[in-house]
This record gives structure tokens, C-alpha cells and sequence, in this order.
């Protein structure tokens, strides 16, 4: 059973963080913001985050249009990815689609009373849950 598997979900200005530290429950951390494009800041904040969790798995979410085709955020995704793995030289870092996790987790919010004011700080952190919730099932996990 893997363990200690985090989920990114990277945007332009932040990046959605989820972590499984059992292998079967989720957690969403809070999101990091940066400024828009700044993704050395992001690395840096996502570092610091790292040091104080024991990471042993990495998942992001890929990004892709709904007919499957890559989107203006896939290269963008695919470049943070390479700008990661050298600080985790033994973690292959997985891919998981992320088609419509945001509309997932919009409602998922709207269900637990958070309007769409109060989602805007936690709606990638959520989606990131979502992501790692659906690499778990692919994985036969949970």
C-alpha cells in the first residue's frame, strides 16, 4: 500500500496541495499563492511544505481539454514537473487527469456550505483532494 503521497494541482497564481498520509484518506492542505507565472516561488513554497511532511509519492494533475487534448496549462505542468524532480531524485512523479475536479470540487463545497466567495481560497486544495482521491481508486487503493 503506498503512503505519503501529496497532490498538486497547479494553476497560474496558486497551487492546490492534498496529502494521503495513510493511503485510503485525503487531506487538503492549504493552497500556496504566488504571483501570476511565478513558478520558481511556487517551487520554493512547495519546498518548504515538503520538508515537513515524510513525501514518499507525487502526484500532479494533468491538465487536459474534456476531449483528452492537452490544454495552454499541460506544458506548463509537464515544465514544473522537471523543475521538481531533481529535489525528489527517488520519487517518480505521477500524472493523474484532472478533467472537471474544479467543478467537483465546487460542488463538494457548495455541499458543505461554503459559497463561491468562500471556495476561492480553498477550490484547488479541494480539487487537489479530488485528484489524489481518483489516483488512489486507479491504483485500487481505496
Amino acid at each position: 500500500m503506498l503512503m505519503n503521497i501529496i497532490s498538486l494541482d497547479l494553476g497560474r497564481s496558486s497551487l492546490g496541495l492534498a496529502i494521503s498520509r495513510s493511503g485510503m484518506f485525503t487531506t487538503a492542505l492549504p493552497n500556496l499563492h504566488f504571483a501570476p507565472d511565478d513558478y520558481d516561488d511556487c517551487l520554493a513554497q512547495f519546498l518548504k511544505i515538503a520538508k515537513t511532511e515524510r513525501i514518499e509519492h507525487i502526484v500532479m494533475g494533468y491538465p487536459l481539454y474534456p476531449s483528452g487534448d492537452e490544454c495552454e496549462m499541460t506544458p506548463i505542468v509537464k515544465a514544473f514537473a522537471k523543475k521538481l524532480q531533481p529535489h525528489f531524485p527517488n520519487i517518480e512523479i505521477k500524472f493523474q487527469d484532472e478533467r472537471n475536479t474544479t467543478v467537483e470540487a465546487s460542488e463538494m463545497l457548495h455541499l458543505n456550505k461554503k459559497n463561491s466567495k468562500k471556495q476561492k481560497m480553498i477550490i484547488d486544495s479541494a480539487a487537489a483532494q479530488i485528484i489524489l482521491e481518483r489516483y488512489l481508486r486507479s491504483i485500487n487503493q481505496i
